[in-house]
C-alpha cells in the first residue's frame, strides 16, 4: 500500500514554540515553504518573547501565543523537552515544517510535528515519526524509520531499513548501517558508525559505536 504523502498544514497561521537557534532554522524553513499566511513564535523564556525571531516572524509571550488559532510546531532541539511541550500544546494541533530544498519522496510518511531541513533526503517508504527532526543534509534511505521526537543531526545517514526509536539522537555525521535498529533514548556521538543493534538506552560513540555511558 502506498504511504501517505507529507501532511499539509491545516491552518493558515503557524505558531513556532521555541525561539532559540533551532527555532530560527525552522522559522526560515517555514517562510520558504510558503504555506502559512502568518508565522508567530514564542518561548518559555520571557527574554525570548520580544520583537521578532526573524524578519516577519513576530514573537509573543505564552499567554498571547495560547490565544492564537494556530497550528503548532515545537521548534526545540532537545528531544525530551520537545516531546513535553508537544504533549502540553496538544498532539492534535501539531503540524510539520519541510524546507522546499529537502528531497522528500511522495511515497514517504511524515507524521505531524516533524521537521525536515534543507538538503535532507527522505526516501521512498521511509517514515519520520511525530516531532522528529531530520536536520540539514541528513539521509533516511528507503524503508528506514526515525522514531517519535528523535533527531537525525546534520549529515547523519540511516541506511535502508534502519530504525531508531523514540527520543534518539544520531549525532552529526553518524552512519547507521542498513537494517540496524536502535532502542529508545539512545545518544550516538558525532561521526560514529553503528554496525550492530543498540538495544539499551545510553550513550554510544566510535567506529564501530560502543557504549560509553
Amino acid at each position: 500500500m502506498q504511504a501517505a504523502p507529507p501532511p499539509m498544514p491545516s491552518c493558515s497561521v503557524l505558531l513556532l514554540f521555541g525561539a532559540g537557534g533551532h527555532g530560527c532554522v525552522v522559522a526560515d524553513a517555514a517562510q520558504q515553504q510558503g504555506a502559512w499566511r502568518q508565522i508567530h513564535a514564542s518561548d518559555r523564556d520571557p527574554a525570548r518573547c520580544v520583537g521578532e525571531l526573524l524578519s516577519g516572524v513576530a514573537l509573543a509571550d505564552v499567554p498571547s501565543a495560547q490565544a492564537l488559532q494556530a497550528g503548532i510546531h515545537v521548534s526545540i532541539g532537545g528531544n525530551a523537552a520537545r516531546e513535553r511541550e508537544a504533549v502540553q500544546w496538544g498532539l492534535g494541533r501539531l503540524v510539520s515544517v519541510c524546507h522546499p530544498a529537502a528531497a522528500v519522496s511522495p511515497h514517504a510518511r511524515l507524521d505531524p510535528g516533524c521537521f525536515v531541513a534543507a538538503r535532507a533526503v527522505v526516501a521512498p517508504r521511509a517514515h519520520v515519526g511525530m516531532g522528529a527532526i531530520i536536520n540539514h543534509g541528513a539521509v533516511l534511505d528507503h524503508d528506514s524509520t526515525a522514531g517519535a521526537f528523535s533527531h537525525v543531526a546534520p549529515g547523519a545517514v540511516m541506511g535502508g531499513g534502519a530504525r531508531i526509536g523514540a527520543r534518539v539522537l544520531l549525532g552529526a555525521g553518524t552512519v547507521l548501517l542498513p537494517g540496524i535498529s536502535v532502542a529508545d533514548d539512545v545518544v550516538v556521538g558525532a561521526g560514529s558508525v553503528v554496525a550492530q543493534p543498540l538495544l539499551q538506552a545510553g550513550t554510544y560513540a566510535g567506529v564501530p559505536a560502543r557504549r560509553i555511558r
